[in-house]
């Protein structure tokens, strides 16, 4: 199945199934709706027809470069679903700064420009930075109890990398570096979907902090043939000491150069494990996500424990072009789960 019918199935399966299951019902929302208006110059009442032009932004960033995302954004809640976009997408802006910018000083610029609209969406004031994505995240912060900090640390984490090689000393500091930018996108938006005063709020953001280590080992494998094409290498140092990797052979023969195959096999390893970590925290509840309103960002495991599976399945080889292709079970494995509603 090619990526535009998987796109193209998951409306028709699941557009019964997007609403009812969260706590939000009676929770932070007002009768109706309203939304203070964004530009300040015109007066204060807006209808969400407003948000319209903005939340098309974000659904066409989301789904052009975050198709993973945009699959699990199927099984959001309507209301919710333009601000988890939104915090995608905001993450999606600072990626590009990453990818597109060669020069710190001009990305330097960039990242304080959403230092400063970010902390305009947080104001108490109408004085919001008119870009789409800040635009609905401000109507977030209106609406949800979300914590700016989370949004924050996907800023300083990348701007802290931009003169910095790819490469950590060790696994565990790349770990620990790179875990506050997953965790900014699975605990930060806890809050849209389960009160921070639920008693269950405490069990699912440890839980989703072991998600978050596996995003980044998963994050780190995929990135491994993009950086060596641009002559970098982004593997642990110590990771390649212990299995005798020679960077100047990996440039020249990718996964087939000695030790690379071992070391993604090593981290590898360190995100299932993680994953099944994760999973023995909800053995009290027999391997289900309870609340169940939470479950839309569990779901995002499925495509790094899908993504490790494959790589498993082709020696560890993560040059191996299939892995650059769609994974067209990948849809309805996100659906399944989300019915039985196990991680």
């Amino acid at each position: 199945m090619s990526s535009q019918r998987a796109n193209s199935l998951i409306p028709c399966l699941l557009s019964k199934f997007r609403h009812g299951r969260h706590l939000y019902r009676s929770y932070c929302r007002p009768s109706v709706n309203p939304i203070t208006r964004i530009n300040p110059r015109r007066n204060n009442s807006t209808s969400t027809d407003n948000l319209q032009e903005p939340l098309s932004y974000c659904k066409n960033l989301v789904q052009r470069l975050d198709p993973e995302a945009w699959l699990c954004s199927y099984f959001w809640p309507e209301q919710e679903r333009k601000w988890f976009l939104a915090w995608r997408a905001f993450n999606l802006e600072l990626h590009l700064i990453s990818t597109t910018l060669t020069q710190p000083a001009l990305a330097a610029i960039r990242y304080q420009f959403w230092r400063d609209a970010l902390n305009s969406a947080f104001a108490k004031t109408n004085a919001v930075t008119q870009h789409p994505v800040i635009i609905l995240l401000s109507d977030m912060a209106k609406n949800r109890p979300v914590q700016k900090y989370h949004l924050s640390q996907a800023i300083e984490v990348r701007a802290s990398k931009i003169a910095n090689p790819p490469s950590s000393l060790t696994f565990e500091t790349h770990l620990n570096n790179y875990s506050p930018l997953s965790s900014s996108l699975l605990l930060g938006p806890l809050p849209i979907l389960v009160p921070p005063s639920s008693p269950e709020s405490a069990h699912l953001s440890h839980t989703l902090s072991h998600l978050s280590h596996l995003s980044t080992v998963v994050t780190l494998l995929r990135s491994i043939p993009i950086t060596v094409s641009h002559k970098k290498l982004n593997i642990p140092s110590d990771v390649c000491a212990r299995h005798g990797i020679v960077e100047e052979e990996v440039y020249r023969r990718g996964g087939e150069a000695k030790g690379v195959r071992d070391a993604c096999w090593e981290i590898g390893t360190r995100g299932m494990d993680e994953l099944i970590t994760a999973r023995r925290d909800l053995q009290s509840t027999k391997g289900r996500v309870k609340p169940i309103s939470a479950m839309p960002l569990f779901l995002h495991a499925v495509s790094a424990e899908r993504y490790l599976h494959r790589l498993e399945s082709y020696d560890f080889n993560v040059f191996h072009p299939d892995l650059q292709k769609h994974d067209w079970r990948l849809a309805p494995r996100i659906w399944w789960r989300y019915q039985t509603n196990t991680l």
